[in-house]
């Protein structure tokens, strides 16, 4: 059992109020980061994945909170997932009908919506205790940061890579809408080919963090406030103490 429990900034952040740059929840929480780091090859599938999850984040946190009251709380987490995943499942068939090439770009990262903690996170520590109101405006903000964050990272990476921003912008079109002799226009040519792969969006990834970082520390110190960093907490072993 556990002798002390300290609770650290990271644990802090995830409770209080969202916004899309104080508390981002990629840049200062670091969630959900295995789409993120995996589909912004491109701005196409950046804002493709993040709109998917900005609507399964929404739509699920707005659920937990109509039906708070008839959530048992031992069950709450498996409740949770099912209302993600149900969102989910309906969101993935509805992308299968109209967006068929650009889910299959997206590949399995769609279904893994359900898994992203960044959103069970926000059901537990806000959605399940607020009224539906606070419940939009909070997923709202997460959801755009979500966003923000994959379509910067994304950008970046297809310009690296292939030198333009969104070459593949045929793939946002409902297929309905688009003529069966019209050509989608995919990469041919990679000028940094590195940059399309995982190991530099990871490396990206820290650049943005620390220039965030940054960025924080510059304007703390112009308002005369202390900058304080993230610190996680550390664990010594499974039953031991938790220590700064």
């Amino acid at each position: 059992m556990l002798q002390e429990y300290t609770v650290s900034n990271l644990e802090r952040n995830a409770n209080s109020e969202q916004s899309i740059w104080q508390n981002n929840s990629v840049l200062i929480q670091l969630l959900g980061l295995s789409p993120v780091l995996a589909i912004s090859t491109t701005v196409t599938e950046g804002v493709a994945l993040g709109v998917a999850t900005f609507i399964v984040l929404f739509l699920s946190c707005v659920s937990v909170s109509l039906v708070q009251s008839y959530i048992n709380y031992t069950w709450r987490l498996t409740w949770f997932l099912v209302i993600m995943a149900s969102y989910t499942t309906a969101l993935e068939i509805l992308m299968q009908w109209h967006y068929f090439q650009l889910y299959k770009q997206l590949g399995i990262y769609i279904p893994l919506i359900c898994c992203n903690i960044a959103i069970l996170i926000r059901m537990e520590s806000k959605s399940s205790k607020v009224p539906w109101k606070h419940a939009a405006l909070d997923s709202a903000r997460v959801g755009a940061g979500y966003i923000l964050t994959i379509v910067l990272l994304a950008g970046l990476r297809e310009f690296i890579a292939y030198g333009s921003i969104l070459n593949n912008w045929q793939l946002l079109i409902p297929s309905s809408l688009i003529a069966d002799n019209s050509q989608i226009s995919i990469h041919d040519g990679q000028l940094f080919r590195f940059a399309s792969l995982q190991p530099m969006a990871l490396i990206l990834l820290g650049t943005i963090v620390a220039a965030k970082n940054f960025a924080d520390s510059i304007i703390a110190k112009r308002s005369n406030t202390q900058y304080e960093p993230i610190v996680a907490v550390q664990r010594v072993r499974v039953t031991g103490r938790l220590k700064k």
